[in-house]
């Protein structure tokens, strides 16, 4: 009994290891395309699936070796979480896609450390910049909260939306409603106190 264990112990780790020739990739990764600096250092590796579409996991380079990003591919669209890091290897954002659009949780950094920004990503407009649905807040480099808003389920603007200075003092607030300005626009002096009120 014990041998036939044995056997199978053995069958199972050499079947495990029969997946992908690349290490870190699908199983039905067919090449990896590497191309390098003047240096020799590594720029990116592509993997390509049978049909010659990208499909795996897609990684840049800097100069100096260090990871730049790495982006997941499933049959020629970005598939999986997208990470983009600074030359020092902080992470800077975070976005996750299917089917070639990003949604879902975002978020992205400074390269202290520190939260750039972060919300609901509802995907790309025409020109290629970010909608978001649900709240979504953006922060100074030392932390502090720059803005915080909210957006319907269409990326549209909706309810109270907040601005603050680097200390954290509200600057103004508005609010919306289904993209359109509804309601009181206030502004704030730096104690505090609403310097200018409009509807």
């Amino acid at each position: 009994m014990t041998k036939f264990l044995s056997i199978c112990s053995l069958i199972a780790m050499l079947l495990s290891g029969c997946g992908s020739d690349f290490p870190g990739q699908p199983s039905d990764v067919a090449r990896v395309q590497q191309n390098k600096y003047p240096n020799g250092n590594l720029k990116e590796e592509i993997p390509y699936n049978k049909d010659s579409r990208i499909h795996g996991l897609k990684r840049a380079f800097y100069d100096n070796g260090q990871l730049r990003a790495e982006e997941n591919y499933k049959n020629g669209k970005k598939d999986g979480i997208s990470r983009e890091y600074s030359r020092n290897g902080q992470l800077l954002e975070e976005v996750h896609f299917k089917d070639n659009r990003g949604y879902g949780d975002f978020a992205s950094y400074y390269e202290n450390g520190n939260m750039r920004a972060k919300g609901k990503l509802l995907g790309y407009n025409e020109d290629g910049m970010p909608e978001f649905e649900g709240n979504y807040k953006e922060y100074y480099e030392n932390g502090t909260l720059m803005c915080d808003y909210n957006f319907d389920n269409k990326g549209k603007f909706d309810g109270v939306q907040k601005r603050y200075d680097e200390n954290g003092a509200l600057e103004d607030e508005e609010n919306y409603k289904n993209g359109l300005k509804n309601g009181v626009f206030r502004e704030y002096k730096k104690r505090g106190d609403c310097k200018r009120r409009r509807i």
